[in-house]
């Protein structure tokens, strides 16, 4: 029987979060489908509990990618080139769906011809910090449509292994591959799909000098993306991604508020205020330098992938 569906899952030292997703990955509903990890050099145990599924089956498969090598784009490309699925869902090992039938949501919307690229919803894990459930619960939100803008996440989304011959996962960014393979896609007529139904619960668990670095990562590949699909020559979006101190200013002020309201309406601790102050101080901090202070590239992959624990 012919692989349908591929799974791609990037992981690095994930082995509690790796015991609870596969368990779920293999009750799902459907039957024909491929899990492929590619691993970056974990030594938490990750190996050998993937190692373990995969001598009780025969669908379960492991590569990997060099430390040193590491984008999020070339782990993705080494993942996907390994896939036998006609579709291929890049699944972040953090990401937990919550029902047997996530895959059959996400992928259920190929039959029409029309769609490249699905992306499902991202629900907030119960340990994920207050003002990161902010960020989430506005990104992914609304009813399951036909997407007019170009965001999407590959913590939960699914390709056409076609579109991906043609297009593949930029290298050399440093976030974002995603949204820049959507625009690309959207330039080639592809229509994108946003799921509701195909939810994840998705673990953010980081410290805030890594809450920094990603958002500093996320700008610095915006500015590459903007710049090279002209993005800036539409209004909303240059005033949206304006890189300016006070813009970051603006915008990390309007966030606090919008958590401190959100806050006394959930009824939570005094002390998620300074929580909520902290990461969205990390957040805009790094949003800004991304913007504006360009990284030696010898010291990118050490800063933005493998950032030393504190």
């Amino acid at each position: 029987m012919k692989t349908k569906i591929s799974i791609v899952i990037r992981c690095l030292n994930e082995n509690d979060n790796l015991n609870i997703l596969i368990p779920i990955l293999l009750r799902q509903t459907l039957e024909e489908y491929e899990i492929i990890f590619v691993d970056s050099g974990s030594t938490d145990g990750s190996l050998d509990t993937i190692k373990t599924y995969i001598n009780g089956s025969n669908n379960i498969f492991l590569t990997h990618i060099k430390k040193e090598e590491f984008t999020f784009g070339k782990s993705l490309n080494i993942g996907f080139d390994k896939a036998q699925g006609d579709y291929v869902v890049s699944l972040s090992a953090h990401c937990f769906p919550t029902t047997d039938e996530w895959l059959q949501n996400l992928t259920e919307p190929f039959s029409d011809n029309n769609i490249g690229i699905v992306y499902g919803k991202q629900s907030p894990h119960k340990n994920t910090r207050f003002s990161e459930a902010s960020v989430q619960e506005k990104w992914f939100s609304g009813k399951s449509m036909i997407k007019e803008d170009i965001f999407l996440n590959n913590g939960n989304a699914a390709y056409r292994k076609s579109l991906w011959e043609e297009i593949k996962f930029d290298e050399t960014l440093t976030g974002l591959e995603d949204i820049n393979f959507g625009l690309y896609a959207k330039s080639k007529g592809w229509k994108l799909y946003y799921s509701n139904e195909a939810d994840v619960q998705h673990l953010h668990n980081e410290n805030y000098k890594t809450i920094r670095n990603r958002y500093r990562r996320e700008a610095e590949a915006m500015k590459v993306i903007f710049d090279r699909h002209n993005i800036y020559s539409s209004k909303n979006n240059a005033k949206l991604y304006n890189s300016t101190l006070i813009a970051c200013m603006q915008g990390f002020f309007r966030g606090i508020l919008y958590d401190i309201r959100k806050r006394r309406y959930s009824k939570l601790p005094f002390k998620n205020i300074v929580d909520i102050l902290k990461y969205r101080y990390n957040q805009f901090y790094g949003t800004y330098n991304g913007f504006n202070k360009l990284i030696d590239k010898n010291k990118m992959t050490e800063m933005y992938f493998y950032p030393p624990k504190l």
